[in-house]
């Protein structure tokens, strides 16, 4: 029970409120590429062996469609479904990621030997 005396809390601001360092206004984007930054989440799917088996086995099962052919992945976290690409035989590929661990990812690509393809 308050008491009339009791210092009164400062009320949280909603998450659409907060500002970053800059003084800026976060954004839902904000909000959804900070979900993508961490490395949990990619932990996460990269163990989750019947998802990225799939995905492997659909992409180096079917490497005649992506023989010398240039590839986009818009949201390629680690780089693991460019890697995939790569492996199959893909000229080139472009690997899009907006969160902070596509800096991670240019180090598996290259720890992978592919830095050159991807």
């Amino acid at each position: 029970f308050l008491q009339m005396s009791d210092p009164v809390p400062e009320p949280s601001l909603p998450k659409h409120a907060e500002k970053d360092e800059e003084g800026k206004h976060l954004t839902s984007s904000d909000y959804y590429f900070d979900s993508y930054a961490h490395f949990g989440i990619h932990e996460e799917m990269l163990k989750d062996h019947v998802r990225t088996g799939t995905y492997r086995n659909a992409i180096l099962n079917n490497s005649h469609l992506f023989k010398d052919k240039v590839v986009l992945d818009i949201g390629s976290g680690t780089g693991i479904l460019c890697l995939f690409a790569a492996k199959a035989g893909a000229k080139q590929v472009f690997g899009i990621e907006m969160a902070g661990i596509a800096t991670s990812s240019r180090d598996i690509i290259k720890a992978n030997g592919y830095d050159e393809v991807i």
